[in-house]
């Protein structure tokens, strides 16, 4: 198997553990808001299977800063497009976002809006971590 591939699967396989607690607070805020009142076992069986796959790809995805040839650009865009299938598709699959513009529009303003923020913080952070470390080597920064 090939390294990258090899890495995707460890990682989304790891993450995957995390898909029930996930699914668990999804269906606590949706009891909460009054969205959810009562489930039906397929649905619990559908929604533990579905998060799991999202979380499975969701882990695994960040591999793709691994390759090589892409630029920083390029794998940040398939990184968020997949990322954006993988919750939409998810969302709309179990209910949990109706299909009709309004909602996918605003779901789909608020994921890239959130992932922009979190992206320039990550950004931000490393790029101060490597301007230090060259500082340090006697390189310029």
């Amino acid at each position: 198997m090939k390294p990258l591939t090899k890495t995707f699967f460890r990682n989304g396989l790891i993450a995957a553990g995390g898909g029930p607690v996930v699914l668990a607070l999804i269906y606590y805020f949706l009891g909460r808001s009054g969205v959810i009142t009562d489930l039906a076992v397929e649905e619990v069986v559908r929604g533990i299977l579905t998060v799991t796959l999202l979380a499975f790809i969701a882990g695994g995805t960040p591999v793709v800063y691994r390759v090589e040839r892409l630029s920083l650009m390029a794998a940040t865009l398939i990184h968020a497009l997949v990322l954006y299938a993988d919750y939409i598709l998810i969302y709309l699959f179990n209910g949990w976002l109706k299909y009709s513009a309004t909602p996918v529009l605003v779901f789909t303003t608020l994921f890239f809006g959130g992932y922009a923020v979190i992206w320039l913080f990550i950004y931000r952070g490393v790029k101060a971590n490597v301007e230090r470390i060259n500082r340090e080597m006697g390189g310029k920064g």
